[in-house]
C-alpha cells in the first residue's frame, strides 16, 4: 500500500548540531568495516550492526548473520528484554546508500562516513540516550554545490519482535514460539507500528516497535517480506514484518541538514514506545548533547595519567565500554528453564525494573554474577557506584527468587528473568558466590556506603555457609573445600576447584570485615577462624612441588577423575589434578601463594606453554597429553597482570596489561573485546567473524582499572574507616604515574608517584579526615638513606608483603602530603 504524505522543505527538518568532527575523544577504522561489528548503547536500548552500515551481514561473507544464542538474530536494535527490528536501511532517490567508508567511534555515539552520493556527502551518526527505549540515527547531508537540490531519502525496516529468551538451542527454541509480526502506518505518529500479538499462555503482553522521523513522511508502505538478498538463510524461521518510510528533502546550496530518525519500542505496552518516540525526535540534538555530557563525565573521574598511550587509551575507553553496558530491563518475569530444557510459567513476584549490566555485545548483554563480580573491580575504581550497586542487587534479589534461602548466587539471568543455569539444583557456577561477597566488599571499601553491606550481608552470609558446608561432601573432603564448577567450563576436572578455592577463602576473610565492622563478633570469629583454617590446609593440598605448579582441581579422595589429559598428583587424601588451566594463576591473584611458590609458578604462565604473542590463554598445551585450548582472553590476561602485580613483578605485569590494550581496537575502535588474536582464536578469517566473541565485554577491564589503580599507585581505601593507604609500585620502564578526581568514599583525591633515580616521590591530596599511609614498594634488602614527610624527617615502618619491602609513613589528610624516599 502506498499513500501520499505531506510534503516539507528543507527549513522544517530538524537540523541537530552535531560537534562531532571535534571531539576529543574518537578512534576510527577504515579497514575491512564489512567484516567488523560495533554497538551504540544506552541503557534502555542499543544497536548491534556491521560497520559498513549494515544490520545483516552480507551471505557471502557470512551466512549465519550476527550472534549464536539466537542463530544470526543477536544484532539489529534491541531495547531489552525484547528486539525490535532486525535491521533498517537507507535509500537516496530508491538507491541504498553506498557501505561506509569509515567507522567511528565516540564519547557515546557512533558516526559511519559514506561516500559522497549523488553530490552529497552523507554520513549516519547513531546512539541510544539513556533512560528512553529508543536508539536515534541522524543522517547528516552536506550540499557542496552552490544549485539548491531536492532528493528523496527513505528508510527501510524490517521488525525481529523476539525476546532475549528462548534460544536457538533451548526447549522451545526462539524461532518455535515467535508469531508473525503484524505492521501498520499510525498516522498519528506518523510512524511505522510493529506488533507482536500477546500470548497469554505464556504470559507474554503484546509487544511494540515503532520506527519514525522528526518529518512527516511522503509515503509509507507496509509488507512481510526479508529487506534485499542479505538476510541470513539458514535461519529456519522468519515471522518479521517490513515497512518503508519516504520523505522529500531541499536542500539549498552550500548547505547542510540532518535528518533525524527513531527506532523506538516496549515490552510492556504501546505508550512507552510512542512517549520514547515522541521524546526522542522532539530534540534529539539536546539528547545527543546529554549523552556526549554524560559520557564526558564518567571520562572526568579517575583521570589517569599513564606513560603510555595504548594503555591511557584502554583505561579511559574502558570506563566508557563499562558505561556502555548498564542495562535497565521492565517487567523481569523469572523463569527456571533448568538449562534450558523447560520454559515454565514464571515465578512471583515479577520485577517492575531492575538495573545492572550485561557482560558483553551481542551474545551475553545480560546479567551474571562472575562478570559482574569482575566488572565491580573496575566500577569501584573508576567511580561508577551506583552501576555496581544496582548490579549486585539484581543478582541478589533475583538469586533469592529462584534459590531461596541459600545465597547461592545465580550464574545467568536473561534479561527477560529467563535462568539458565546457576539454580541449587545445579553444581555451579560456586566461585560467584564467594566473589559476590567479595565484590560487594570491594565497593563498600571504596564507596563507604554502608547501604551495600548491609543490604547484601545476610544474603553473602547464608550463601558463604552454604557452599562451604552444603557443597562439601564430609566423608570424602575432610578438609572442606566447596565443591562444583568454577570459572573453567569443562569436563574432566575433580570435584574442587582452584579458583573456587581461593575465592572461598578471600570471601570469607571479606565477610569477616563487614561483620566486624557491624559488631557483629559471632560472625566474624566464625568467618576469620574458617579462612585460616582453609589457608593452612591450602599449599598442602594444591601445591604439586614436583611440577611447580598448583593442582587445576582436586579429586576427591574415593572419586578419581579419569580424564587421560590430566597429570596426577598426590596430595593428602586427594587426587591432584594438572590440565594446565589458566586459573593457575589465581592463588597469585588472590595473594594466597607463598612467594617462594609464585616465584616458581609464575616463570611457567609466562613461557609459551601458557602465554602467547597477544596474552594468556585459557589453557596451556603441553603435547601430546594436553592440547589446551590457546584461545587468549581479556579475562584471563587480566588475571595475570594483577597476579604479578601482587609479587612485585611489575615488569612482568605490565606485559599482560599491555597485551590487553593493545586489542582495543581489533574489532571496534575504542572497545575492548572478549577474545584476542591467537592461535585457537581467530577474527575475519575463515568460520563466522559474526558470531563468536564479544566485541565489547565488561570484565576486560579489570586488568587494566584495577592493577593500575590498586597495584601500580598502590591506592587501598576503606572509605568506612575513613583510612587510605597509598604505596606505589611502579614498572622501571615508568618514571611517573598520577591520577586526579578519584572518589573515595565522600571525598575526591589525587594521587602522584614518581622516581628519579634513587629518589622516590608519592604524593596525596585529600581533604581533611583520613589516616593516612604514605610511602612505596621496593624490592627486599632495599637499603633506604632517608624518609621525609612534607620536607620534614619522618618516621616510618618497613612492612614485609608479597610486593616488597613496603614503606609506611603514617600521617592525616589535609591539602597536600608528599612523602619523599631516598635509596642508598
Amino acid at each position: 500500500m502506498l499513500i501520499a504524505g505531506s510534503l516539507l522543505a528543507a527549513p522544517g527538518i530538524r537540523a541537530a548540531q552535531i560537534p562531532l568532527k571535534n571531539q576529543p575523544l574518537e578512534r576510527e577504522n577504515e579497514q575491512n568495516l564489512n567484516m567488523k561489528r560495533y554497538v551504540a548503547a544506552g541503557d534502555r536500548a542499543y544497536v548491534v550492526g556491521v560497520q559498513d552500515g549494515s544490520q545483516v551481514p552480507a551471505v557471502s561473507l557470512n551466512p549465519n548473520g550476527i550472534g549464536w544464542h539466537i542463530t544470526g538474530q543477536m544484532g539489529g536494535v534491541w531495547a531489552h528484554p525484547i528486539k525490535l527490528l532486525n535491521q533498517f536501511q537507507f535509500f537516496l532517490n530508491g538507491n541504498l546508500l553506498p557501505a561506509a567508508t569509515k567507522f567511528v567511534s565516540g564519547e557515546g555515539y557512533v558516526r559511519l562516513e559514506l561516500p559522497p552520493t549523488n553530490g552529497l556527502a552523507i554520513s549516519e551518526t547513531q546512539f541510544a540516550p539513556d533512560g528512553l527505549p529508543v536508539v536515534l540515527i541522524g543522517v547528516q547531508l552536506s550540499n557542496s554545490s552552490p544549485g539548491d537540490t531536492s532528493f528523496t531519502l527513505a528508510i527501510q525496516a524490517e521488525s525481529e519482535l523476539i525476546p532475549a529468551y528462548p534460544w536457538s538451542g533451548t526447549t522451545p527454541t526462539s524461532e518455535s514460539l515467535h508469531l508473525q509480526d503484524q505492521v501498520s502506518f499510525d498516522s498519528t505518529l506518523g510512524a511505522l507500528q510493529f506488533l507482536q500479538p500477546a500470548q497469554p499462555a505464556l504470559s507474554r503482553a503484546a509487544w511494540y516497535a515503532l520506527v519514525g522521523a522528526a518529518l512527516d513522511p511522503q509515503d509509507h508502505q507496509t509488507g512481510f517480506q526479508p529487506l534485499g538478498p542479505s538476510y541470513p538463510l539458514n535461519t529456519s524461521k522468519h515471522n518479521g514484518a517490513t515497512g518503508a518510510l519516504s520523505f522529500q528533502v531541499n536542500l539549498k546550496g552550500k548547505s547542510s541538514t540532518t535528518v533525524w530518525f527513531a527506532i523506538a519500542g516496549s515490552n510492556v505496552d504501546e505508550s512507552e514506545a510512542s512517549g520514547a518516540l515522541t521524546t526522542g525526535l522532539a530534540s534529539p540534538d539536546e539528547l545527543l548533547s546529554e549523552k556526549i555530557s554524560g559520557r564526558q563525565n564518567v571520562l572526568s573521574q579517575a583521570q589517569i595519567r599513564v606513560p603510555d598511550t595504548d594503555i591511557q587509551a584502554a583505561f579511559d575507553w574502558g570506563k566508557l565500554n563499562l558505561a556502555d553496558m548498564q542495562r535497565t530491563v521492565r517487567d523481569m518475569m523469572v523463569r527456571d528453564t533448568k538449562e534450558g530444557t523447560v520454559y515454565p510459567s514464571p515465578l512471583t513476584p515479577t520485577f517492575s525494573v531492575l538495573s545492572g549490566f550485561g557482560a558483553g555485545y551481542p551474545d551475553y548483554p545480560w546479567f551474571f554474577g562472575t562478570d559482574g563480580a569482575y566488572s565491580t573491580f573496575s566500577l569501584s575504581a573508576i567511580g561508577q557506584w551506583q552501576e555496581a550497586k544496582n548490579h549486585l542487587a539484581t543478582i541478589r534479589q533475583v538469586s533469592q527468587l529462584v534459590n531461596g534461602s541459600t545465597g547461592k548466587v545465580l550464574h545467568e539471568i536473561v534479561t527477560d528473568g529467563s535462568i539458565y543455569f546457576g539454580t541449587n539444583a545445579q553444581d555451579g557456577d560456586v566461585n560467584e558466590t564467594a566473589e559476590f561477597a567479595t565484590a560487594a566488599a570491594t565497593l563498600w571499601r571504596w564507596s563507604g556506603d554502608d547501604s551495600v553491606r548491609d543490604d547484601n550481608y545476610d544474603f553473602i552470609k547464608a550463601g558463604l555457609s552454604y557452599i562451604t558446608s552444603k557443597l562439601v561432601t564430609a566423608n570424602l573432603n575432610p578438609d572442606g573445600w566447596p565443591e562444583g564448577a568454577g570459572m573453567v567450563e569443562a569436563n574432566g576436572m575433580g570435584a574442587v576447584k582452584l579458583d573456587v578455592a581461593v575465592y572461598t577463602i578471600r570471601a570469607l576473610n571479606d565477610l569477616a570485615e563487614m561483620a566486624n565492622s557491624k559488631g557483629d563478633t559471632a560472625t566474624s570469629k566464625m568467618a576469620t577462624t574458617q579462612a585460616a583454617t582453609l589457608l593452612s590446609k591450602f599449599r598442602p593440598d594444591w601445591w604439586i612441588s614436583s611440577q611447580g605448579l598448583f593442582a587445576d582441581s582436586l579429586g576427591l579422595s574415593q572419586a578419581v577423575p579419569t580424564d587421560p589429559t590430566a597429570t596426577l598428583g598426590s596430595g593428602p587424601g586427594y587426587s591432584q589434578l594438572e590440565q594446565l588451566y589458566w586459573i593457575n594463576a589465581t592463588p597469585m591473584e588472590t595473594s594466597f601463594a607463598l612467594p617462594a611458590d609464585a616465584a616458581t609458578v609464575f616463570p611457567q604462565l609466562e613461557s609459551s606453554t601458557f602465554t602467547g604473542t597477544t596474552g594468556f590463554y585459557q589453557q596451556g598445551q603441553s603435547l601430546p597429553a594436553i592440547q589446551g585450548s590457546r584461545q587468549a582472553s581479556a579475562v584471563n590476561t587480566g588475571v595475570m597482570a594483577i597476579a604479578e602485580a601482587n609479587y612485585g613483578r611489575m615488569d612482568q605485569s605490565l606485559r599482560y596489561i599491555e597485551f590487553v590494550a593493545d586489542e582495543l581496537d581489533v574489532e571496534q575502535p575504542g572497545a575492548l573485546p572478549e577474545l584476542f588474536p591467537s592461535p585457537d582464536y581467530s577474527y575475519f578469517s575463515g568460520g563466522n567473524p559474526f558470531g563468536g566473541a564479544m566485541v565489547m565485554q565488561a570484565w576486560s577491564s579489570y586488568g587494566i582499572h584495577w592493577p593500575l589503580e590498586a597495584l601500580y599507585l598502590g591506592i587501598k581505601p576503606d572509605a568506612p574507616a575513613k583510612t587510605l593507604a597509598v604505596v606505589p609500585d611502579l614498572p622501571d620502564s615508568w618514571k611517573e604515574l598520577s591520577i586526579n578526581n578519584l572518589h573515595v568514599g565522600s571525598d575526591q583525591i589525587a594521587v602522584s608517584v614518581k622516581r628519579a633515580g634513587i629518589n622516590y616521590v608519592t604524593t596525596v591530596s585529600a581533604p581533611a579526615g583520613w589516616s593516612l599511609t604514605i610511602g612505596y614498594t621496593f624490592p627486599v634488602n632495599t637499603q633506604i638513606k632517608s624518609v621525609r614527610l612534607n620536607n620534614s624527617p619522618a618516621a616510618f615502618q618497613i612492612v614485609n608483603t608479597n610486593r616488597g619491602e613496603e614503606i609506611h609513613v603514617p600521617t592525616n589528610s589535609g591539602g597536600t602530603q608528599q612523602v619523599r624516599i631516598q635509596a642508598k
